[in-house]
């Protein structure tokens, strides 16, 4: 069984990082460890569903939006829970598993992709295919943030919304570090979840 926010399963468009703008799957988990003061996620439990109806539904939503191929799981926090056999039963399914963290615990098992997007300065999860860095988010500094030990394929600042401070704060990390590039929250301008 894996606990649901109340946004439980749907089909949106990709807002941030490196799939912005691609049409996906999104799985939100209830629950998160980490608790942010910021936080724009209701990820409150909702209910409890089983893998066999998530898969179900996902390939019902896939069947009728056509691109949907990518199932991105997200939270509260997704590492809280096991997700082991929900990730197995989308590959099965030929699915891509994606998976969005914020790198509080080492993510398990086979994902197709894997975006961190530190909370805290100490985050455990350093490698995976995108960085995603909020300055402001929980009180964080870019500065504050050991990134040395990383590996990541694409790298991203992004600003919180609304916050000028954040987004001052990506503009000079930019300047300094070449090989990011900025991921605004498209999906909030677009008015979509």
């Amino acid at each position: 069984m894996i606990s649901l926010a109340p946004q439980g399963v749907f089909w949106t468009i990709q807002g941030e990082g490196y799939f912005a703008g691609e049409p996906m799957i999104f799985i939100r988990t209830a629950g998160c460890s980490v608790g942010c003061e910021q936080c724009d996620t209701n990820y409150r439990f909702h209910m409890q569903e089983t893998v066999e109806r998530i898969v179900d539904k996902c390939i019902r939503l896939r069947d009728e939006h056509k691109r949907a191929r990518y199932v991105w799981i997200t939270g509260g926090e997704p590492t809280d829970q096991d997700l082991s056999e929900l990730n197995k039963a989308l590959w099965k399914a030929d699915f891509k598993p994606c998976l969005a963290t914020s790198g509080v615990r080492k993510v398990e098992g086979e994902w197709w992709w894997v975006s961190v997007s530190p909370h805290t300065k100490d985050f455990v999860q350093r490698s995976g295919a995108e960085l995603k860095l909020v300055p402001q988010l929980n009180g964080l500094s870019l500065e504050d943030i050991d990134l040395r030990s990383c590996s990541f394929a694409h790298c991203f600042v992004q600003p919180m919304a609304g916050s000028r401070n954040s987004l001052d704060a990506c503009l000079r990390w930019l300047k300094d570090n070449p090989t990011y590039r900025m991921s605004p929250q498209n999906h909030k301008t677009w008015g979509m979840p």
